[in-house]
């Protein structure tokens, strides 16, 4: 897996820009502006404070932005659930597909309590970052 690591590039994946940190995501990439205008309107709405008054790893603790961090990376495919194969090519809106797997989430919940297993791979966004996958 180190191996694998070492060999990704550190390029941001949209804009090509040499280095995708969490800042430049969440910031300045050029390929995501729509996106951060959107994010950033909602958290200095939630929080009275905009884009230079935050570190990215204080929006990310900050619970007054629980919702607007989510759906900014929601609209970048990282962090969410694999999708079910009759969803991977579907036109399903984003708000359905996240109330499916709200759906879904509810009975692996309600399984585990019965004793029965299964359920999705969920890849935590932060690994995504790095360029980590989950198991294919």
């Amino acid at each position: 897996m180190n191996e694998e690591l070492a060999h990704r590039s550190l390029q941001c994946w949209w804009c090509r820009y040499r280095t995708q940190t969490r800042d430049h995501l969440f910031k300045v990439c050029p390929e995501l502006k729509v996106q951060q205008e959107i994010l950033w309107a909602e958290v200095r709405e939630e929080s009275g404070r905009g884009k230079s008054r935050f570190k990215i790893q204080d929006l990310l603790a900050d619970g007054r932005c629980s919702q607007a961090v989510p759906d900014f990376l929601s609209t970048m495919d990282v962090g969410r659930l694999a999708p079910a194969e009759e969803d991977a090519e579907s036109d399903v809106p984003e708000w359905e597909l996240r109330e499916r797997r709200k759906r879904e989430e509810e009975r692996r919940v309600e399984d585990r309590g019965a004793g029965r297993r299964g359920g999705t791979t969920i890849v935590p966004a932060h690994a995504l970052f790095h360029g980590i996958r989950g198991r294919e």
